[in-house]
């Protein structure tokens, strides 16, 4: 499909790149609504004093998402820095049938990202669309003595008290999912719950990075020190002790980037994989932290996106 990439002034322009990267692969856009539309996924990309929240919907007008996600300024704490997105920044956009990613770069080695997409799991009674973002709706708080946004480890990300952002998508376990703080969100649903992946409405969701929580530890690995890619997914809660799988993405993957570039592209087989960080790449620090004071970086988790471009 397609892959676009530029420099954007100001968050009116990194927004319109977006749209009309989107455009250009066949979705359609409503200027009155500022919905993005392709079959049955809707997504409401509007600009606040906060950054660009993206709103899931079941249709222009209707099934909005408990809450947005969003890119923009990610703290709040009198003296300390935002972690906001300084312009100029560059761009990077990569479009499929079914999947859309936003990655940003800014202050030298600072990213954030926005995504959404339709789920390629079978049998789901809801749309299937899913949407992510750096941040949710919310500006995380000093609350708490707290000095930067980010809680994240190899098992989740943010408790439901820890008033933080893990930063990553399918990321967080244990956030109350109607949070503003919550960064995604799938349609799928399952027991008449809509966009919730907890039991049930308002409850942690399923289990996600934890699935995969030893291999995750294992990378990179110790023979050649590379990082594999690992498949990224979302589950939902069913009851006790079962779980459903809700979304598989196609396009990108969980890695590890202590030995990789930000932005370097891998090969695997044929396919072309472009690395990055969820949000700052710290290698002292690799492992994250899930203290309740925050951090500015991510560690070495990351994630790799198929890579189109020339």
């Amino acid at each position: 499909m397609g892959y676009y990439n530029g420099t954007a002034n100001d968050l009116t322009a990194l927004r319109q790149a977006l749209i009309d990267a989107c455009t250009g692969e066949g979705w359609a856009w409503d200027s009155i609504n500022s919905v993005l539309s392709n079959g049955t996924m809707f997504a409401n990309l509007a600009i606040t004093a906060n950054g660009i929240t993206l709103l899931g919907k079941t249709g222009v007008t209707s099934g909005a998402a408990p809450s947005a996600v969003r890119i923009g300024k990610l703290f709040n704490r009198s003296g300390y820095p935002t972690y906001d997105i300084m312009f100029p920044a560059a761009y990077e956009v990569f479009l499929f049938d079914r999947e859309v990613y936003l990655v940003v770069k800014y202050d030298v080695d600072r990213y954030q990202w926005m995504a959404f997409g339709q789920s390629t799991v079978s049998g789901l009674p809801g749309t299937g669309m899913w949407v992510g973002a750096s941040a949710g709706a919310s500006v995380v708080d000093g609350t708490w003595s707290a000095v930067g946004p980010i809680a994240i480890t190899g098992n989740g990300g943010p408790g439901g008290n820890n008033n933080k952002i893990s930063g990553a998508l399918f990321w967080a376990t244990d956030d109350m999912q109607s949070g503003a703080l919550r960064n995604f969100f799938v349609h799928s649903n399952l027991d008449g719950l809509g966009w919730y992946t907890g039991g049930a409405a308002n409850t942690s969701s399923g289990p996600s990075i934890e699935t995969l929580d030893p291999l995750v530890g294992l990378l990179p690995n110790s023979w050649n020190s590379e990082a594999v890619l690992l498949p990224m997914r979302s589950y939902k809660v069913r009851g006790t002790y079962r779980i459903s799988l809700i979304a598989d993405i196609e396009h990108a993957r969980y890695t590890r980037v202590d030995n990789y570039a930000p932005g370097e592209i891998i090969m695997i087989g044929s396919d072309r994989w472009k690395v990055f960080p969820w949000h700052r790449k710290n290698t002292s620090v690799r492992n994250g932290s899930s203290s309740s004071v925050g951090i500015d970086h991510t560690g070495t988790f990351g994630w790799a996106i198929r890579y189109e471009g020339l």
